[in-house]
Protein backbone atom coordinates (compact mmCIF):
# COMPACT_ATOMS: atom_id res chain seq x y z
CA UNK A 1 0.00 0.00 0.00
CA UNK A 2 1.02 3.46 -0.68
CA UNK A 3 2.48 6.19 2.01
CA UNK A 4 -0.42 8.09 3.80
CA UNK A 5 -1.21 11.48 3.17
CA UNK A 6 0.08 12.43 6.85
CA UNK A 7 3.50 11.14 6.16
CA UNK A 8 4.03 12.73 3.20
CA UNK A 9 2.71 16.50 3.91
CA UNK A 10 1.83 18.35 0.14
CA UNK A 11 4.20 21.29 1.19
CA UNK A 12 7.47 20.67 2.85
CA UNK A 13 10.74 22.05 3.72
CA UNK A 14 13.07 21.10 0.96
CA UNK A 15 16.14 21.80 2.88
CA UNK A 16 18.34 20.00 0.24
CA UNK A 17 18.69 22.81 -3.02
CA UNK A 18 21.02 19.92 -5.08
CA UNK A 19 23.83 20.90 -7.12
CA UNK A 20 24.27 24.67 -8.20
CA UNK A 21 24.21 25.54 -11.87
CA UNK A 22 26.78 25.32 -13.53
CA UNK A 23 28.47 28.35 -14.50
CA UNK A 24 25.67 30.80 -12.90
CA UNK A 25 25.83 33.33 -10.63
CA UNK A 26 23.42 35.96 -9.33
CA UNK A 27 24.92 39.60 -9.50
CA UNK A 28 26.29 38.95 -5.92
CA UNK A 29 28.69 36.30 -7.08
CA UNK A 30 26.25 33.54 -5.10
CA UNK A 31 25.95 30.05 -6.60
CA UNK A 32 22.01 29.67 -8.07
CA UNK A 33 20.07 26.92 -7.22
CA UNK A 34 17.49 25.83 -9.45
CA UNK A 35 14.56 25.57 -6.51
CA UNK A 36 15.39 29.26 -5.38
CA UNK A 37 16.26 31.04 -8.57
CA UNK A 38 13.94 32.21 -11.02
CA UNK A 39 10.37 32.15 -10.88
CA UNK A 40 7.37 34.08 -11.53
CA UNK A 41 8.98 37.59 -10.29
CA UNK A 42 11.98 37.39 -12.72
CA UNK A 43 9.35 36.11 -15.61
CA UNK A 44 7.06 39.19 -14.42
CA UNK A 45 9.67 41.19 -14.94
CA UNK A 46 10.84 40.47 -18.45
CA UNK A 47 7.04 40.42 -19.43
CA UNK A 48 7.14 43.83 -18.14
CA UNK A 49 10.43 44.93 -19.84
CA UNK A 50 9.09 43.50 -23.15
CA UNK A 51 5.49 44.81 -22.92
CA UNK A 52 7.02 48.13 -22.32
CA UNK A 53 9.68 48.01 -25.25
CA UNK A 54 7.18 46.92 -27.79
CA UNK A 55 4.32 50.27 -26.73
CA UNK A 56 8.39 52.78 -26.81
CA UNK A 57 8.79 50.95 -30.27
CA UNK A 58 5.42 50.99 -31.86
CA UNK A 59 4.60 54.41 -30.52
CA UNK A 60 7.36 55.89 -32.18
CA UNK A 61 6.80 54.10 -35.32
CA UNK A 62 3.64 55.38 -35.84
CA UNK A 63 4.09 59.20 -34.98
CA UNK A 64 7.66 59.61 -36.89
CA UNK A 65 6.38 60.13 -40.20
CA UNK A 66 4.03 62.29 -39.15
CA UNK A 67 6.46 64.21 -37.07
CA UNK A 68 9.53 64.72 -39.55
CA UNK A 69 7.02 65.64 -41.78
CA UNK A 70 5.15 68.30 -39.57
CA UNK A 71 7.64 70.08 -37.22
CA UNK A 72 10.48 69.55 -38.92
CA UNK A 73 9.87 70.34 -42.66
CA UNK A 74 11.01 66.97 -44.47
CA UNK A 75 9.59 65.66 -47.86
CA UNK A 76 7.50 62.43 -47.90
CA UNK A 77 10.38 60.91 -49.42
CA UNK A 78 13.04 61.80 -47.00
CA UNK A 79 11.17 61.09 -43.88
CA UNK A 80 10.00 57.70 -45.35
CA UNK A 81 14.03 57.26 -45.48
CA UNK A 82 14.90 58.53 -41.95
CA UNK A 83 12.08 56.38 -40.51
CA UNK A 84 13.47 52.85 -42.57
CA UNK A 85 17.46 53.98 -40.90
CA UNK A 86 15.58 54.21 -37.37
CA UNK A 87 13.88 50.58 -37.63
CA UNK A 88 16.68 49.16 -38.86
CA UNK A 89 19.06 50.67 -36.59
CA UNK A 90 16.43 49.36 -33.91
CA UNK A 91 16.21 45.70 -35.18
CA UNK A 92 20.38 45.89 -35.31
CA UNK A 93 21.26 47.48 -32.31
CA UNK A 94 19.96 44.32 -30.09
CA UNK A 95 23.24 42.63 -31.57
CA UNK A 96 25.59 45.47 -30.31
CA UNK A 97 23.58 45.10 -26.80
CA UNK A 98 24.43 41.57 -26.52
CA UNK A 99 28.32 42.15 -27.34
CA UNK A 100 28.36 45.23 -25.12
CA UNK A 101 26.49 43.17 -22.22
CA UNK A 102 28.58 39.68 -22.59
CA UNK A 103 32.26 41.38 -23.50
CA UNK A 104 32.01 44.57 -20.81
CA UNK A 105 28.99 45.05 -18.33
CA UNK A 106 27.39 41.43 -17.77
CA UNK A 107 24.13 40.94 -17.83
CA UNK A 108 22.63 42.25 -14.52
CA UNK A 109 24.22 45.83 -15.16
CA UNK A 110 22.87 45.80 -19.05
CA UNK A 111 19.43 45.18 -17.48
CA UNK A 112 20.04 47.89 -15.58
CA UNK A 113 21.29 50.58 -18.11
CA UNK A 114 18.30 49.49 -20.60
CA UNK A 115 15.59 49.97 -18.02
CA UNK A 116 17.30 53.75 -17.26
CA UNK A 117 17.63 54.19 -21.04
CA UNK A 118 14.16 53.47 -21.82
CA UNK A 119 12.64 55.57 -18.38
CA UNK A 120 14.98 58.31 -19.31
CA UNK A 121 14.22 58.24 -23.31
CA UNK A 122 10.44 57.88 -23.07
CA UNK A 123 10.45 60.57 -20.32
CA UNK A 124 12.15 63.32 -22.99
CA UNK A 125 10.52 62.50 -25.81
CA UNK A 126 6.82 62.66 -23.62
CA UNK A 127 8.01 66.50 -22.80
CA UNK A 128 8.52 67.68 -26.38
Amino acid sequence: MGMLDAEAPFLTEHTEDGPPLAGVSDFRGRLVYRTTSGGWRSALFVVVMEVASAFSYYGVSANLITYLTGPLGHSNAAAAAGVNVWSGTATLMPLLGAFVADSWLGRYRSIILACILYGMATTLTSET
